[in-house]
């Protein structure tokens, strides 16, 4: 089933709430484009289910066959099932799927403030969450595909600067390490619903 963004939204309010939706749902928009039934097989053929049960065989059979694969709305990768205690089913219903990209996120945030402070710690989340690194997912395009999805929904006016790029080197300095003290103030939708009486780093 393709879920529209005010779909999306709302499952991610119900599911993710400490996910702030201005962080998941470009996301989600970018991973699946709102197909929850998504499957992309890394380094692999390109295959599509029919339903749950179908999607479910679909994965097993290719992580019997060594490969990692992406599942459902938020692409959770199939790495992470049994570290998040879900079963290949369970990582294909929209509900859970967000709350374990929740979780990763969250994860990936924690990791991304000791280095990065800003927005340049939420590309960083989004680069991990891509590829596992900080900031290969800078120069895959992911991190932008995402600030682009974020920028075409209205919640941000313009994509920001990616971290190493030339028009971040020409705007501003490079990031600089922050404590994790630091980062959470400047960013904290990432670990939560946007705040209305708080600055709003989307807005």
């Amino acid at each position: 089933m393709i879920h529209a963004i005010a779909a999306i939204t709302m499952l991610a309010q119900q599911c993710a709430p400490e996910i702030a939706t201005e962080a998941v749902v470009p996301l989600v928009v970018t991973e699946s484009g709102g197909d929850d039934l998504a499957i992309n097989i890394n380094k692999g053929p390109r295959v599509r289910a029919a339903s749950i049960a179908d999607g479910a065989a679909l994965v097993r059979r290719y992580m019997a066959a060594g490969y990692t694969v992406d599942v459902g709305l938020a692409q959770v990768n199939s790495a992470n099932f049994a570290r998040l205690g879900v079963t290949v089913e369970q990582a294909f219903d929209p509900c859970t799927n967000l709350r374990l990209a929740s979780s990763i996120l969250r994860a990936g945030y924690g990791l991304a403030i000791q280095h990065y402070t800003g927005l340049d710690a939420i590309s960083a989340t989004y680069s991990l969450y891509n590829t596992g690194t900080l900031t290969r997912g800078f120069r895959n395009g992911y991190v932008g595909r995402v600030w682009s999805a974020a920028s075409g929904m209205g919640t941000i006016q313009t994509p920001p600067p990616i971290p190493g790029s030339a028009s971040a080197s020409a705007s501003a300095p490079t990031a600089t390490p922050a404590s994790a003290k630091q980062g959470i103030a400047e960013a904290s939708w990432v670990v939560g619903q946007i705040d209305s009486s708080a600055v709003q780093v989307f807005k």
